[in-house]
């Protein structure tokens, strides 16, 4: 069973946001910015990914997997979701998971959030060359 459209509003929604954020991040290795205040930024963009991915293996899971098992097709499903983990253990690790916090910093105004800098280092051109 492939995405719901529902479902896919909402995924389509959340990566709309992670993209527009990761285009803040791209504006701010062009101005050279602060290297950690990028840092931070791709965090918040790869712990939203995580969240959408996370959300997608759920809906699977409800849907195909349990489609799956009533066809008796368990040995294709199981092996299709090892593949799954094997390409994103931090789905199956509990120290991987994202924050909610973190998923929802990358998904609040990306204009304003990515060009923050840190209060604690004022960044100086060329800081990391």
């Amino acid at each position: 069973m492939p995405i719901t459209d529902t479902a896919k509003e909402k995924h389509k929604n959340r990566l709309s946001r992670a993209l527009g954020h990761l285009n803040a991040i791209y504006r701010m290795v062009d101005e050279q910015r602060y290297c950690v205040d990028v840092i931070h930024q791709i965090k918040a963009v790869q712990a939203a990914l995580d969240r959408v991915s996370e959300e997608i293996l759920r809906e699977h899971l409800e849907t195909c997997v349990v489609e799956a098992i009533h066809n008796q097709d368990e040995t294709r499903m199981i092996e299709e979701l090892m593949q799954v983990f094997r390409k994103a253990p931090q789905l199956y690790s509990l120290e991987g998971a994202s924050q909610p916090q973190e998923a929802s910093a990358a998904e609040s105004s990306p204009a304003s959030s990515a060009h923050k800098t840190s209060p604690v280092h004022k960044p100086t051109k060329g800081c990391c060359s």
